[in-house]
């Protein structure tokens, strides 16, 4: 299965995320190494994982308190070889097309959008004319369940990521949700993200039929040697 890293920008720098709570993201730091830099962080990781794609929340364009529009293309440059799957708090979209036109200005192509419903305020995903080039990341916040209802009316296959906010930072995955969506993890290239922790979870997501995962804490370890 596919293993994605996960990448949080908060204010130019790599936050370290911790059960959804954004407020309390602090930059990204432990006892060994520095990660607060974006950059050095991916080169240290592909040092030790044959990397493929990238995970990047932009928090502020999230949260609509800036942007780190000029960090990401500088990723997007300095690693040609690399799909980054962005997610910038997409709402509309003409918010789409604006973001990808700034991008293609730049002669960046490596790249994916990712539509989170914590955002996304257009339902109705034909209208996005790119409808089979884009990543839905599902919050399961609470409100997850109409967005699974309003899925069932689509019959394209889509990559879909569910998207456990109040786990990340290692704190487990939701087995007894997840369980329960078989028919939707059959249907479509499902990735999880938020709590994976250890190795041998990923093996467990994979006999459930997941497509693959977003994580960072395994990541760590494996840089620091931990795993």
């Amino acid at each position: 299965m596919e293993v994605i890293l996960a990448i949080d920008l908060k204010a130019g720098i790599m936050v370290k995320a911790y059960a959804g709570f954004r407020l309390n993201y602090k930059p990204f730091k432990s006892s060994s190494y520095d990660y607060q830099n974006p950059c050095n962080f991916i080169k240290k990781v592909l040092i030790n994982f044959p990397l493929t794609k990238v995970y990047i929340a932009d928090l502020d364009s999230i949260q609509k308190n800036g942007s780190n529009l000029k960090i990401v293309i500088n990723l997007l440059k300095k690693f040609p070889s690399l799909v980054f799957l962005i997610d910038c708090g997409f709402d509309y979209p003409i918010s789409v097309k604006k973001y990808t036109k700034k991008l293609n200005d730049q002669n960046v192509k490596n790249f994916k959008i990712i539509l989170g419903t914590e955002s996304l305020k257009n339902f109705n995903l034909h209208n996005f004319d790119f409808k089979r080039n884009f990543y839905l990341s599902i919050d399961f916040n609470g409100r997850e369940r109409n967005w699974l209802e309003k899925l069932k009316k689509y019959n394209f296959r889509m990559n879909l990521i569910l998207m456990f906010l109040k786990n990340t930072g290692g704190r487990g995955i939701d087995y007894d949700c997840i369980k329960n969506l078989g028919c939707l993890i059959k249907k479509h290239n499902v990735y999880y993200a938020g709590g994976v922790k250890y190795w041998n979870q990923l093996r467990s997501l994979e006999r459930l039929g997941f497509y693959g995962a977003i994580v960072l804490s395994l990541l760590v370890k494996k840089i620091q040697g931990t795993d």
